[in-house]
């Protein structure tokens, strides 16, 4: 995928991002904002999305919305209804546009076929699915309640419901993986030819099961020897499999990018609704609150006249050093990488006079390659990308 094919340069597309953080169960490795309720507590946090999702309309009225996420959590844990009347309120209240891409988050074990009908004519056109491994016993090992015969079936209900944009979610360096382990998970999942891949390396991230395991020693991670090998396990099978790398962890069959995470990476401006989602909009970066009790109080008409000053949280003007940082952390995770002559037109200096130093070196190292006025990562520079990224910070 192109700049030229989702046309960042696009003025009017908007993209919205809906956040559902209720779960069955905190996997070992998770820490989103996302957590298990009585289903009775459904419905008052879907009035109060609804709610807010009406009361922002206004400030996007010169928008058409391009894409569409809904993600969590687990937004299939809820009774499609409420995914219907999400959809319903986005629809009456913003300009969608028909070819607007329309994603929802699934976990298998927790999508009945039904369900699918339902999420088709509520206008959904693509599904992600988080299945992470193929493997039970690692399944097991992550915290998640599905098994893989669960996910053939989730994934075969969607295909039987006519759903021709499908994600799958995997991970790799799983504690008690292996190479060969990683191998019949991946072959296993691309034989089933979904439109879409996302591979994403285990982190530990602080406050999950896994940090507290690994603090006592009892965490047991595949070497750096074998991740080295499982990436090159993945090259080689997307390569075999038809699909392309277009961003550091996503592959896609030709045409088949997410156009809704491509946005991100590309500056395209998002409006974030529910507990804890994040938005991006006139220069400006901010989250919701991330306290549930207080998300379901709020006075929410009294403070719309107000910018959801109580609503939204730390707020950061973007100064245009940001604004250039952003350009090259965001846009180099992109495969085709960052343009020098788009940084010269966005902000009238040459690239090298702000990151000079930065481009030259990580060239020279063989991480980064420049050719016809554009700077993007090598296959090896891809593998370190976090740490080259962290180093284009200029405050």
């Amino acid at each position: 995928m192109s700049d030229e094919i989702i046309n960042v340069n696009d003025t009017k597309q908007l993209e919205l991002y809906i956040h559902i953080p209720f779960c069955a169960r905190k996997c070992n490795y998770c820490d989103f904002l996302s957590f298990p309720v009585n289903a009775k507590e459904h419905d008052a946090y879907i009035n109060r999305l609804c709610q807010e999702i009406t009361l922002s309309a206004p400030s996007a009225a010169a928008y058409e919305i391009s894409t569409i996420f809904i993600g969590g959590g687990t937004p299939s844990i809820l009774e499609p209804k409420c995914i219907s009347r999400i959809m319903y309120t986005i629809r009456r209240h913003y300009n969608v546009r028909k070819s607007a891409e329309i994603t929802i988050e699934l976990n298998p074990a927790s999508t009945l076929r039904y369900k699918f009908a339902s999420y088709r004519d509520s206008g959904i056109n693509r599904i992600s699915i988080g299945l992470q491994s193929a493997n039970n016993t690692e399944l097991k090992t992550l915290g998640r309640l599905h098994i893989f015969e669960d996910f053939l079936k989730c994934y075969q209900d969607a295909r039987m419901e006519g759903f021709q944009n499908i994600n799958i979610d995997l991970m790799n360096e799983i504690p008690g993986q292996t190479t060969a382990s990683w191998r019949k998970t991946l072959r296993n999942v691309l034989m089933l030819k979904p439109e879409h891949v996302s591979i994403y390396n285990l982190i530990i991230e602080e406050g999950t099961v896994f940090q507290r395991m690994q603090a006592a020693g009892t965490l047991s991670l595949p070497s750096e020897d074998e991740d080295v090998a499982m990436d090159e396990i993945t090259k080689e099978l997307t390569n075999r499999y038809g699909y392309r790398r277009y961003e550091v962890s996503n592959y896609a069959k030709p045409g088949y990018e997410c156009r809704h995470n491509y946005g991100y990476w590309s500056n395209v401006p998002y409006l974030g609704f529910g507990l804890g989602a994040s938005s991006y909009f006139n220069g400006i970066r901010w989250s919701n609150i991330r306290d549930y009790r207080a998300y379901l109080d709020m006075d929410l008409p009294e403070d719309a006249a107000h910018g959801f000053v109580r609503l939204h949280q730390n707020m950061q003007i973007l100064s245009r050093e940001n604004q250039m940082e952003e350009f090259m952390f965001l846009g180099l995770r992109r495969i085709e990488g960052i343009s020098e002559l788009e940084f010269i037109r966005r902000f009238s200096v040459d690239i090298h006079t702000v990151f000079g130093r930065q481009l030259e070196q990580y060239t020279r190292e063989g991480l980064l390659i420049h050719e016809n006025y554009h700077y993007r990562f090598s296959e090896h520079g891809m593998n370190v990308s976090n740490a080259i990224l962290s180093d284009f910070l200029l405050t």
